[in-house]
């Protein structure tokens, strides 16, 4: 054996607990050896400093400017290090404790391996198992076993996260080892092997037995549903489909059993891993892990009790404001209330307005109250849902900006007989996004706002009195027909023709005066919008009859020539029926 392999020997055995004497008797050194070795190690150490002085005073200047560059992720990557090296040390199964800091040229993992050995080999010492505690002279600890130093807790082995002291983490480190020495000597003890198998065998049955139970119930509970659910059958087929109700109690009987089953397995799996010394560190992990759970659940309701209530406050005012105001403008809509600043077409869409910007101000007021509302997770969806709503809702708030110009100008209103484009019909919904509107041929036409605030539109309702609809149509009689007799015969075609109302009286207009024919046109108001395309085709057809009972023709007559006798109505034959003597026309 050479004296630098002795050197380090003699070196371990003092620093990590071994006492000086039993070091030097097992290298087999005398005293004089060991202060040879120690005069040679002072040598040594001098040299060293010596050279680490120069270097340091020669690189001085560059270190400084090095430290100046540096930033802060450089000062924290030597602790990510150091956490990312440490190396627990198990025994037993059992975890004693975790170094943290290499020690005289050994690796956190080398100095593991060398504890767990010493463990055994103290062990095989025998004794009563004491564990004690003993302080070291660079202020850490040496933990003991039956006398013997087993391993050392040095100041660079603490965790800088938990903030423990050294006599604490001593402290359980001796605890741990107590308790791991305890059940090293059980896994000897054949007896005790005996009675962890009997109790697993027992719990083992105890588990089949309540799971035979739960099914036993899960049974009982559907027959007792279905049972139930045939006396209610009638009544509550007014509200839910019966089938569907039991099918809904049936998921949730099964997934109690499920929860129920699962809860006594984890409590057997448990209670069995605790009766065997090896595995009872994985039974007290699920225990604990199960404590845990239920206690950081407890905690959580708990305390969120407050912001859950300071919720419950805000939705509770918010839903009394919406009412204050619903009833407010329904009030307005069905003219109870009349306000110079909104008229009654406005006040539904004002109303949804409202509701909508008080309740999305509701949700910004409980916001910061909401159970998770302040972890990265609920902020991550957050920013995803703005993301997805900018992205993809461009359009819609551009439909809806015209929906609102479109409703709070009023260009539509429902009920009335519009002509967009080539869409002609009456509108039955002006919403924020699309107005439906319903064509003479039964069709129900969607147009979005955009569209309709872009293209021009031809309303026949508005100037009409009450809730009619002005209707015209035009014919173009020649001009040897008196015009006297035209606009009566027209007049007494609408007269006869069902659905035009009497007031406003209709009337006729003479709209051209073209080469060789005169254009009238026949003014009416129709009671009903929707049946436009009826009452127009009666009226043609009550036009065409009249005119044919007093020998008109509809006919606009085109000369090539000159006809061979002038074309006008002589004095005498103005008033010829149905036209009355001395009475002109209904015109305009």
């Amino acid at each position: 054996m050479s004296q630098q392999e002795s050197y380090h020997k003699i070196e371990f055995s003092i620093v990590d607990g071994g006492p000086l004497d039993k070091g030097l008797k097992r290298v087999g050194l005398t005293k004089s050896g060991a202060n040879f070795l120690g005069i040679r190690l002072a040598a040594i150490r001098v040299i060293r400093c010596l050279s680490l002085l120069i270097v340091t005073t020669w690189a001085l200047p560059i270190l400084a400017q090095e430290a100046q560059a540096a930033d802060l992720s450089a000062l924290i990557a030597p602790l990510k290090q150091d956490a990312t090296e440490a190396s627990p040390v198990e025994f037993m199964n059992r975890p004693i404790f975790t170094i943290r800091s290499e020690f005289m040229g050994y690796t956190q993992e080398e100095r593991a391996i060398t504890v767990r050995d010493r463990i055994k080999s103290a062990m095989e010492k025998g004794g009563d198992d004491h564990v004690s505690i003993r302080p070291t002279p660079e202020g850490g600890r040496f933990i003991e076993l039956n006398g013997l130093a087993v391993f050392q807790i040095r100041p660079s082995d603490l965790d800088p996260l938990t903030g423990e002291s050294v006599d604490e983490t001593a402290k359980n480190a001796a605890e741990n080892l107590r308790i791991a020495v305890g059940e090293a000597r059980e896994q000897s003890n054949s007896r005790i092997i005996v009675k962890g198998f009997g109790l697993f065998v027992l719990a083992s049955l105890f588990f089949y037995g309540v799971c035979r139970f739960i099914y036993w119930m899960e049974n009982r509970i559907i027959k007792r549903l279905q049972i139930w659910m045939q006396v209610w059958e009638e009544k509550l087929t007014v509200a839910v489909r019966p089938q569907q109700a039991l099918n809904v109690l049936v998921f949730v009987a099964r997934f109690a059993k499920w929860a129920v089953v699962l809860m006594a397995g984890y409590e057997w799996a448990t209670f069995s891993l605790r009766q065997f010394p090896y595995t009872r560190p994985w039974g007290e992990t699920l225990h604990s892990y199960l404590i845990d759970t239920i206690t950081g659940i407890l905690s959580a309701i708990v305390n969120a009790l407050p912001g859950l209530l300071v919720v419950f406050l805000i939705v509770l005012l918010t839903r009394f404001t919406s009412q204050l105001l619903k009833a407010f403008f329904a009030r307005i809509e069905s003219g109870e209330v009349t306000v110079p600043w909104m008229a009654e077409e406005t006040a539904r869409p004002t109303r949804k307005l409202t509701q909508a910007l008080l309740w999305l101000f509701a949700f910004a007021m409980a916001y910061p109250y909401f159970p998770g509302s302040n972890t990265e997770a609920f902020k991550g969806l957050s920013v995803l849902v703005g993301i997805m709503l900018s992205i993809g809702g461009a359009g819609v708030v551009g439909q809806a900006a015209s929906g609102l110009i479109m409703i709070y100008s009023r260009v539509l209103r429902e009920g009335e007989y519009v002509k967009i484009g080539e869409i002609e019909g009456l509108v039955t919904l002006v919403g924020i996004f699309s107005t439906k509107i319903r064509t003479a041929n039964g069709e129900e036409v969607n147009m979005p706002n955009a569209l309709i605030g872009s293209s021009t539109t031809v309303n026949s309702s508005r100037l009409a009195e009450g809730k009619g609809l002005v209707m015209h149509t035009s014919v173009t009689i020649g001009y040897n027909t008196p015009w006297r007799q035209v606009h009566a015969m027209l007049m007494q075609a609408a007269e006869s023709t069902p659905g035009l109302r009497a007031e406003p009286k209709p009337f006729v207009t003479q709209s051209a005066l073209s080469d060789f024919y005169v254009e009238y046109r026949l003014c009416v108001q129709i009671e009903r919008p929707e049946i436009r395309r009826i009452t127009l085709t009666a009226l043609h057809a009550n036009i065409q009859d009249v005119f044919n009972e007093y020998g008109v023709q509809i006919m606009s007559p085109h000369y090539e020539n000159d006809p061979l006798e002038k074309v006008w109505v002589p004095k005498d034959q103005w008033f010829e029926a149905p036209a009355e003597d001395g009475v002109d026309g209904e015109s305009v």
